[in-house]
């Protein structure tokens, strides 16, 4: 990559700095403002791992073209490679709105499996309250808010989120939703 990038000035920027890859381990994500930008990144990747030996694996390749406002014109400069919506890195799920909504639905479900799959210990009158809320802590919430430093939370995500805590420690606490208990009190027996 270092190479590819030699006296290279494309790339997006992103609060005033200029990015044109991110990596990680065998990972790479390419960023460029055009298609063209991104069909030149592409050649210049592509001739210098041809130089070292190495080749672009176009069928694991993907593109993802970010335009919220459907104003960029699509040429078939990089018709080789598959266009998709969204894409995984680093586990987690990258769409093209720009938005974490998906993402942040995909990783309460996780928590929520987690969760489901702790019940013998909710159950389980010999462990205290104090030990289940550590459990909850360590083991479901880590699964529910992997990668949050990179989403963005609009008003309705962040109720889904509280939601989801809530429905956490109801479960923990084996209190059926058809129990008259307020999100207060239930906080308060719990000293959160």
């Amino acid at each position: 990559m270092r190479k590819t990038l030699e006296n290279w000035r494309g790339g997006t920027k992103i609060n005033g700095v200029r990015i044109s890859n991110l990596r990680y381990a065998d990972d790479t994500t390419l960023l460029a403002s055009s298609e063209t930008e991104m069909a030149e990144l592409l050649n210049r990747l592509e001739t210098v791992s041809l130089q070292m030996g190495l080749a672009i694996n176009k069928s694991k390749t993907k593109l993802m073209v970010i335009d919220r406002f459907a104003t960029i014109q699509r040429t078939n400069l990089l018709q080789e490679y598959e266009t998709v919506d969204q894409f995984q890195y680093l586990g987690s799920t990258i769409t093209n709105k720009g938005s974490s909504e998906s993402e942040i639905r995909r990783r309460i479900g996780m928590a929520r499996t987690a969760m489901t799959e702790l019940s013998k210990v909710w159950k389980d009158r010999n462990i205290t309250n104090r030990t289940k809320m550590h459990l909850v802590r360590i083991l479901v919430f880590p699964i529910a808010l992997y990668g949050v430093e990179t989403w963005t939370i609009k008003a309705a995500l962040r109720q889904k989120i509280d939601a989801f805590e809530m429905w956490c420690w109801r479960r923990m606490l084996t209190i059926p939703w058809t129990a008259y208990r307020t999100n207060v009190s239930i906080l308060k027996e719990l000293k959160i």
